[in-house]
């Protein structure tokens, strides 16, 4: 799993005055909490927030969130909130782990090859679900899963159970659940 690095700064003030004029400033209001830390107010800059949501693009959001001169923790990207109309950021929850702590996330889920289905029986693939949950330390949380779906046939299924397995991961999601299917 690629690890970015996203840098942040505490913040005193609070509310949406505060928030606002740090969005002027092409900052965006953040927050960082965990199960052993009190909620921390943070801003990131905006520029560096929309270059790092890109590479993680339709990946896991584990990143490493550094305040400061300190050391860089384990955080998950919980919410971003964006405007309804412009789409600028707003908001921004990181939630932090330890390195030995399970957590549970949703995982991308992506096929590969084209299926005999669609090939040759004029069908098409359906994502059912486009992400599973998980649960793994923060090192065993891969970027997205990959299934194989070149043998499917029209009305055929994958199921959560026939994902592959990874080491240190469970999947949380009812093993009978669709994940694909070629449907006509």
């Amino acid at each position: 799993m690629k690890q970015l690095t996203i840098n942040a700064t505490t913040r005193k003030e609070g509310g949406s005055s505060a928030s606002g004029r740090l969005r002027k400033e092409g900052k965006i209001p953040a927050i960082a909490y965990g199960k052993t830390k009190e909620p921390t107010k943070l801003f990131v800059d905006s520029s560096e927030l929309r270059v790092a949501l890109r590479a993680i693009g339709n990946s896991t959001p584990v990143v490493k969130v550094k305040e400061g001169k300190g050391a860089a923790r384990t955080s998950i990207i919980q919410e971003v909130q964006r405007h309804p109309i412009t789409d600028r950021y707003l908001h921004v929850d990181f939630r932090e782990v330890a390195d030995d702590e399970i957590v549970q996330v949703e995982v991308p889920v992506h096929a590969v090859g084209e299926p005999w289905g669609v090939k040759n029986e004029g069908g098409t693939l359906e994502h059912v679900a486009h992400s599973v949950a998980i649960r793994a330390v923060p090192k065993n949380i891969p970027e997205f899963i990959e299934s194989d779906v070149r043998e499917l046939k029209v009305g055929d299924l994958i199921h959560i159970k026939e994902l592959p397995a990874i080491d240190g991961v469970e999947y949380m999601d009812h093993a009978e659940q669709p994940v694909f299917t070629v449907i006509n």
